[in-house]
């Protein structure tokens, strides 16, 4: 059985020590714990952040088509990407409605108003996506069904234009098709399966 840590008592020296171990141990579950324990002092950086599992980094990454998806919609009158959500910014760390990453993609127009958050209450704590439509929540997902959320996000992004048609912003510069081919194979995983067939 393994032994519990008092991280309470530790100094912070001493957290960084256990963190550096536990990272090089492959302890991730004690790693998270000291990474939780230093976020509640004030004193975890975006190096301790980085070694969570779900970070700004990772988030950044994961919204990344659905803020293309957004920026894509004529009339957007909303910021097609944002890492400061209003529960984020602008409430006291002991708010119980503050949230470590609030980040977003929106899309409004004279047909539509939506979002697709993405929440982490604590360091460590696993996300929460959530659709918006009107201001009203229609739908969660977890981790594992980003791509269906994307789908969705699609939809109500071709359906926000009078016309259904999404245009893309202009490319300076030559295209390579095929790098272009592999980052979308790569990153939408029903293309993959479909080319698999």
């Amino acid at each position: 059985m393994p032994r519990t840590i008092d991280l309470d008592g530790l100094t912070p020296s001493q957290l960084k020590n256990l963190l550096s171990n536990a990272q090089r141990l492959g302890e991730a579950t004690v790693a998270n714990d000291v990474v939780r324990e230093m976020a509640r002092r004030g004193i975890a950086g975006r190096s301790e952040y980085r070694t969570l599992h779900w970070n700004q980094q990772r988030i950044r990454k994961i919204m990344e088509p659905f803020k293309e998806i957004a920026s894509a919609v004529r009339g957007n009158q909303r910021t097609p990407y944002t890492e400061a959500g209003g529960l984020r910014i602008g409430r006291p760390k002991d708010d119980p409605e503050h949230m470590w990453i609030d980040t977003y993609s929106a899309i409004k127009t004279p047909r539509v108003n939506a979002a697709f958050v993405c929440h982490i209450r604590l360091p460590g704590d696993e996300p929460e996506f959530r659709l918006y439509v009107e201001g009203k929540s229609i739908r969660s997902y977890n981790a594992d069904h980003l791509s269906d959320a994307l789908d969705k996000w699609g939809l109500i992004a071709r359906n926000a234009t009078h016309d259904g048609i999404m245009r893309g912003r202009p490319v300076e510069g030559e295209i390579d098709y095929a790098e272009l081919s592999r980052e979308h194979i790569t990153r939408y995983p029903k293309i993959r399966a479909a080319l698999a067939k």
